[in-house]
């Protein structure tokens, strides 16, 4: 009788139908499993217009891109992203009940394997009850503070009261010890000339922090104040390079407002992680993290 009912369920399984392919819409937090650094983390978000989906993705670094292509075909989702002309990243992926797994192949041929879940919606209406200011840096030292990655040279230092990049070639990004989820920031930044640099909410959402260098860019998604390559500012607010400027963020679920040296600047639902995330599930509490190897870059009065 056991033998019966075994291959009665493994007959069941067989004839039970692939997945879907609305199955497969929603956004997804996504970690690499695999991978030989700290970057892990991805995200996508799949669409249905008519008969057709749509995706867009970000995946470790960089911007978040829309999809060459993306398809379901028997219950495999198939997706390609073009990162670079010609250079193109293949994805695909199942569902093993509510999780995502599957694997992508790079232009190289390396292939990274991994899994995840659909994100959160993070849509509470209740406003949050704040408890008392953290005082993230004592302006004296690197204390409550620690490296993205300990494989990567130390490029920061206390100076005069200011958390500085001294040196931006292989620094890691820093990374407070203490973790956040809904969040009043206030952090002075001073860039400068030509520099880089991004404030991560929860170590996963960044807001840019750039010399913007003309109109134009200061009002591009990837411009100052900007979440990163997702959200652009709706007004320039920037000082000149080598100015204290100052950022007033709050961040609640996913709403999140950006005020840029008293001026609004982002007032938006975050829609998802943004490239170099730390972590890619959502919903969970994260850390601070200071981006320190795109430029020299002093922070004070966080």
């Amino acid at each position: 009788l056991s033998c019966l009912v075994l291959a009665a369920a493994i007959a069941g399984q067989a004839s039970s139908p692939p997945p879907h392919a609305d199955a497969y819409v929603g956004s997804w937090n996504l970690r690499i499993t695999d991978a030989s650094d700290t970057f892990v983390s991805g995200g996508f978000q799949i669409t249905r217009k008519d008969d057709a989906l749509a995706a867009g993705l970000v995946w470790r670094w960089g911007s978040y891109l829309p999809a060459k292509s993306v398809e379901v075909k028997d219950g495999v989702l198939h997706m390609v992203r073009e990162e670079r002309p010609g250079k193109l990243d293949v994805f695909e992926a199942r569902l093993e009940g509510d999780r995502m797994v599957g694997q992508v192949k790079y232009p190289d041929g390396a292939v990274h394997h991994f899994e995840g879940k659909q994100a959160p919606l993070l849509l509470d209406k209740r406003a949050p009850v704040w408890g008392e200011p953290v005082t993230l840096f004592d302006g004296k030292s690197l204390a409550g503070w620690k490296l993205r990655d300990t494989a990567k040279k130390n490029g920061w230092a206390a100076v005069n009261g200011e958390l500085a990049v001294v040196e931006t070639k292989d620094n890691a990004d820093l990374v407070s010890e203490q973790a956040f989820q809904d969040m009043k920031l206030h952090i002075e930044f001073n860039v400068d000339a030509k520099s880089n640099s991004g404030v991560y909410l929860q170590g996963r959402y960044e807001v840019q922090v750039l010399d913007s260098p003309d109109a134009k860019m200061a009002l591009d998604s990837h411009g100052c104040g900007a979440l990163y390559s997702r959200v652009a500012p709706k007004l320039d607010a920037t000082k000149p390079a080598g100015e204290w400027q100052t950022y007033d963020i709050t961040f609640v679920g996913r709403r999140l407002t950006v005020v840029l040296n008293g001026k609004e600047i982002v007032n938006t639902i975050a829609e998802g992680i943004t490239g170099g995330a730390l972590s890619p599930f959502e919903g969970e509490p994260g850390p601070l993290m200071l981006q320190g190897d795109h430029g020299k870059v002093r922070f004070r009065n966080i």
